[in-house]
C-alpha cells in the first residue's frame, strides 16, 4: 500500500485545526452547563487563531495559539476560556491608561485569576505551558484591584515578570508578542461602542445566570442598573451642602399667598479649596476638567473664594480665585510629578490658617501614609483610575472620576 504524504500532512494538519476550536467550543458548552455566566460571555466571543505564544481578547475575539491550547488539558483550557471572558468583563483592554503595559497585564492575570480560582474555574494552567510566562495567583491579592496589584508588583521591581497571556490594546498587543493584522487603534467612538456592547452581554448574561455571578461583578452590575449621580452633580450638592447657613426665608410672592419658603442664599461667600494630586496619575487635561467644573459651580454664587494648589510630597502654585478678582480659574496651569502625601495638604491649611467651607481632594486615592485629618473640615474626595470604584476615603465622602 502506498501512502500520498503531502495528503497525510494536510490531513493531519486538518484534524488539529478542527482539534483546537472544537476543544474551545466544548470548553465554551462546560461552562454554559457548570457556570452558564462565563459560559455566555465566552460564546460571544469569536475564535481567531493568531501567532503569539499563548491567547488573548481584544473584547470581541478570543485569539489562540493552536500548539498552546494542545498543550492544555480540559480543567486548564476551561479556566482559560473564563480568563478571557474576565479580561472583558473588567474592561482590562482600555484601562491600562499610563501604567507599563507588560506589568499592568501581570496585575490584570493575578486580579482575574484569585476570582476563578475561588470560585472554581477550572484549574489553574501551571507554568511549564506557558512558554516563560507565570500562573499568576496569589491569595495575598485578595480583595485588591489590578492598579493595586500594579503599584505592589512595581514597589517589587516586577517589571520584567511575564504574564500568563497577551494583553491586546486596540488591536496593539503588550509588547511581547504580536498578533497578525491586529494594529488598527480604534476610534474613541468605537472604543465607546465596543465598551457599550460588552456592558450590555454583562447585563444579559448576569440575568441568565441567577446567583452564577461572582461577588465583585455584582458590585459592578449593580452600579450600572441602579441610578446614580455622575461626580460632577456630586460635587455641585457637596459645594452647595457645606455652606452651615445657605438658606434664608424669603418674603413670598404674591402667587404663593402668606406662606414663606426657604431658599437658597447665594449672597453668602462659599470658600473652597481645591488640590490636585499631581504625582504623575492625573494628566494636565483631566485636572483642567475639573478646574473647568469648579469654575462652573462657583459661578452660581455671587460672592466665592476658591483657592487651587498642586501636590505630590509638596505644594506647588498656590492661586485663589475670587468673585472680585476677575481671573478665571480655568486659566490656572498644574505642574507636579513626584510622590503623594495627603497629609501635606492639611499642614499647609493649618499653617497658613486656612478653613475653608469644602476641601476637594482631586486623586488617585494612593497616598503614603495618611488620608488627612478627619476633623479639619468638610472633605470630598474625587477619585481618579479606579473602573472597579473599590477605592474608599476612610472619612468624609467619596465620589470616582468617569
Amino acid at each position: 500500500m502506498s501512502y500520498n504524504i503531502d495528503t497525510m500532512q494536510k490531513t493531519e494538519s486538518t484534524m488539529l485545526q478542527s482539534s483546537a476550536e472544537e476543544r474551545i467550543t466544548q470548553s465554551r458548552v462546560r461552562l454554559l452547563m457548570n457556570k452558564p455566566f462565563f459560559g455566555t460571555l465566552a460564546t460571544r466571543l469569536r475564535l481567531q487563531e493568531f501567532s503569539a505564544s499563548t491567547a488573548a481578547t481584544d473584547g470581541r475575539y478570543f485569539y489562540f495559539n493552536r500548539e498552546f491550547i494542545d498543550r492544555l488539558d480540559d480543567e486548564e483550557l476551561d479556566f482559560l476560556v473564563g480568563h478571557e471572558v474576565l479580561h472583558c468583563v473588567y474592561d482590562h483592554m482600555q484601562a491600562r491608561e499610563d501604567r507599563l503595559p507588560v506589568l499592568y497585564n501581570v496585575a490584570c492575570d493575578f486580579n482575574i485569576n484569585y476570582t476563578l480560582v475561588d470560585i472554581g474555574i477550572g484549574k489553574i494552567i501551571g507554568e511549564d505551558k506557558l512558554d516563560g510566562g507565570k500562573p499568576c495567583y496569589d491569595p495575598k491579592y485578595k480583595d485588591m484591584n489590578s492598579y493595586e496589584i500594579y503599584d505592589e508588583l512595581l514597589q517589587q521591581g516586577s517589571d520584567e515578570m511575564k504574564g500568563m497571556d497577551v494583553h491586546l490594546e486596540d488591536g496593539t498587543g503588550d509588547g511581547n508578542d504580536q498578533t497578525e493584522g491586529k494594529g488598527k487603534s480604534l476610534t474613541p467612538a468605537e472604543r465607546k461602542e465596543l465598551q457599550d456592547e460588552i456592558k450590555q452581554a454583562v447585563l444579559q448574561a448576569a440575568q441568565g445566570a441567577g446567583d452564577d455571578v461572582p461577588a465583585d461583578i455584582k458590585r459592578m452590575i449593580k452600579e450600572l442598573t441602579e441610578p446614580r449621580l455622575t461626580w460632577k452633580d456630586v460635587l455641585r450638592v457637596q459645594m452647595e451642602s457645606s455652606l452651615k447657613s445657605d438658606f434664608t426665608f424669603m418674603r413670598p410672592s404674591k402667587r404663593s399667598g402668606e406662606v414663606i419658603f426657604p431658599g437658597m442664599n447665594k449672597d453668602e461667600e462659599l470658600h473652597a479649596l481645591l488640590a490636585l494630586d499631581m504625582s504623575g496619575s492625573i494628566s494636565n487635561d483631566t485636572a483642567k476638567e475639573m478646574l473647568s467644573e469648579t469654575h462652573g459651580i462657583m459661578q452660581q454664587y455671587d460672592s466665592y473664594k476658591i483657592t487651587v494648589l498642586c501636590f505630590d510630597t509638596g505644594i506647588y502654585r498656590v492661586e485663589t480665585f475670587t468673585s472680585e478678582d476677575g481671573k478665571d480659574i480655568r486659566d490656572y496651569e498644574p505642574v507636579g510629578g513626584g510622590g503623594t502625601e495627603f497629609d501635606i495638604v492639611w499642614k499647609y491649611m493649618e499653617q497658613e490658617g486656612i478653613e475653608p467651607d469644602q476641601l476637594i481632594m482631586f486623586t488617585d486615592g494612593y497616598p503614603w501614609g495618611s488620608w488627612g485629618n478627619p476633623d479639619y473640615c468638610d472633605t470630598l474626595f474625587v477619585i481618579h483610575g479606579d473602573p472597579q470604584k473599590r477605592i474608599m476615603s476612610p472619612f468624609g465622602s467619596t465620589i470616582h472620576y468617569e
